[in-house]
């Protein structure tokens, strides 16, 4: 290798070991078949009287919505619909929310579907303790007064924002997606029934479950990774291996539902303490940009970043690979395999993404603090080479 050469590989960051760690989880986390049946005991004994459940577009035309608010109605429990929530939640569709729960007197929240409706819902819990829009709230620790309390329902597997401290929203007239991250808005209940998630159709299985898979991978080469995280995130990578394929080829097979839900979930408890990777830092402005669905653009990006770091930690990712497809000889193997047999062949430039737009994206890429948390540092050019290798 020549010094030039030399000169152009980006560090390996330095892992500490014995890096102080506070793992905190206030969410009381429900698993299993039939488990929605649960909702009203949780709503009662929690002293929730009249909560209001905020779903999305899309699942409001489903029967999912129908049957969470006739599970309260059967219970006598008092409630309201919200179901105007859009795919990357808006800062103004979060402050309607909030100026409803607090206009009329909602004591409660109930985030019913996918990490848009959840997200939203925490947030909006957020704004109406608070006083203030949402963009005030973004950022670290914003939240001063705690929200309305929030029962989180997943309806895909993905996402994980039933156990997160983070709701991701888009300030449409800036063109940039935001974040709010605070303990205050973890969810007080996270109900998981994989009955929800059954026949969610294979494209939302694929995008929602390599969301999840980023997580789960992202969090364990992260330099801000620790003992807890690494085994949650590596039994994440193991569930996804054996479910993903069986859940996007039979959408009604509740088994392998319960697997991908698990491990959404499991990602994210992993994830909470770590934060991401470079996947993610290209991918959630990529959003806002282009309006790619989350999971289509950490998805697209995932084998790139892999590549990438498995360059200067290959124990590590070699580690990944075992867990996610025993079989296969590299990382790059198994993604290839997985990708394969679940017809995941997006490419950026399907999405009008061309190499014009690499500043732009690299721009708002490196205002997020997952850039730091990736184990190699990387340069502007080598956001370039990941982006053009998806392209």
């Amino acid at each position: 290798m020549t010094t030039t050469e030399a000169t152009n590989i980006t560090a390996l960051r330095v892992r500490d070991p014995l890096r102080p760690v506070t793992y905190r989880l206030p969410t009381t986390i429900v698993f299993g078949r039939d488990v929605l049946a649960q909702l009203p005991d949780i709503a009662r004994d929690s002293g929730y009287q009249f909560p209001l459940i905020v779903t999305d577009r899309g699942l409001a035309a489903t029967d999912v919505p129908g049957r969470v608010a006739g599970v309260l109605q059967d219970a006598g429990i008092r409630h309201a619909t919200f179901t105007e929530v859009e795919s990357d939640p808006s800062t103004e569709v979060v402050d309607r929310i909030g100026a409803l729960l607090k206009a009329n007197s909602h004591d409660s929240v109930i985030g019913l579907g996918g990490g848009s409706a959840m997200d939203a819902a925490k947030a909006a819990a957020a704004v109406a303790t608070n006083g203030v829009p949402s963009v005030d709230l973004t950022g670290p620790d914003k939240v001063r007064i705690a929200p309305l309390p929030v029962i989180a329902i997943p309806t895909t597997a993905g996402p994980g924002s039933e156990v997160t401290k983070f709701a991701v929203l888009t300030d449409r007239s800036a063109g940039k997606k935001l974040s709010i991250a605070s303990m205050r808005i973890m969810p007080e209940w996270a109900i998981l029934d994989p009955a929800l998630t059954v026949g969610l159709p294979a494209q939302f299985t694929l995008a929602t479950g390599l969301d999840a898979l980023s997580h789960a991978i992202e969090s364990y080469g992260s330099v801000w990774n620790n003992p807890i995280s690494e085994g949650m995130a590596l039994q994440a990578i193991t569930l996804i291996g054996a479910n993903l394929r069986m859940a996007h080829a039979e959408p009604e097979d509740l088994n392998a539902r319960a697997g991908m839900l698990a491990a959404s979930c499991i990602a994210e408890l992993a994830a909470n303490t770590t934060r991401l990777g470079l996947g993610h830092a290209l991918g959630v402005p990529m959003g806002a940009t282009h309006h790619i669905p989350h999971g289509l653009a950490v998805g697209m990006m995932l084998p790139p970043m892999c590549r990438f770091n498995a360059e200067l930690e290959p124990a590590r990712y070699g580690r990944v690979a075992e867990a996610l497809d025993p079989s296969a000889a590299d990382l790059d193997g198994a993604l290839s395999a997985l990708y394969s047999r679940i017809s995941m062949d997006a490419k950026l430039s399907q999405f009008g993404v061309a190499e014009d737009d690499f500043g732009r994206i690299t721009d708002l890429a490196m205002l997020s603090d997952n850039v730091l948390a990736n184990p190699r540092e990387a340069s502007r050019d080598d956001f370039a080479r990941l982006l053009r290798e998806a392209l």
